[in-house]
């Protein structure tokens, strides 16, 4: 199984719209994990059509959290427990919020956002996933998406939008 990650797209607000190459990256996936800031309900729509989709709110999401778009939620798919949420507050320390928020037993892997910071994390006997930003450079040096191979174990590869 491979897994497209994605968080803070915020489309059109850095992004016209979602970067072409990041739709070619996730057309080689079999399914899509988005952890927040779509921006708008059209951007959210858009993954949803393209891809069998599990996705979360975010804090500048302008569409409330609903069933469809819930605030967190836990992923079973090969054998693993896949968390996904947001995150808030400042940008540095986001993943020590997020571990402490999550109510439920760790997962295998937690998948996060919100800090646009790019990086594999382990606190607290969590293994943490942000994905960074496939559109922002204002507060990451890169734009980045995650590519995650589901196999005896979790493989994770962070990629460099070009």
């Amino acid at each position: 199984m491979r897994i497209g990650v994605v968080a803070d797209t915020h489309v059109p607000i850095f992004s016209p719209q979602v970067p072409e190459n990041l739709w070619k990256a996730l057309d080689t996936c079999d399914r899509v994990i988005h952890a927040g800031d779509f921006h708008t309900y059209s951007v959210y729509r858009e993954f949803a059509d393209r891809y069998p989709l599990t996705a979360v709110i975010g804090n500048r999401d302008d569409f409330p959290e609903s069933d469809e778009v819930p605030e967190r939620q836990v992923l079973e798919v090969s054998g693993f427990r896949i968390g996904i949420t947001h995150g808030f507050g400042p940008p540095k320390g986001t993943e020590k919020r997020v571990v402490k928020s999550w109510k439920e037993p760790p997962p295998d892997l937690l998948i996060f956002g919100h800090s646009h910071q790019a990086g594999i994390h382990e606190i607290e006997g969590f293994k943490l996933l942000n994905p960074g930003s496939p559109t922002d450079t204002l507060t990451a040096t890169e734009k980045t998406y995650a590519i995650i191979e589901l196999k005896d174990e979790i493989d994770i590869q962070i990629h460099r939008l070009d």
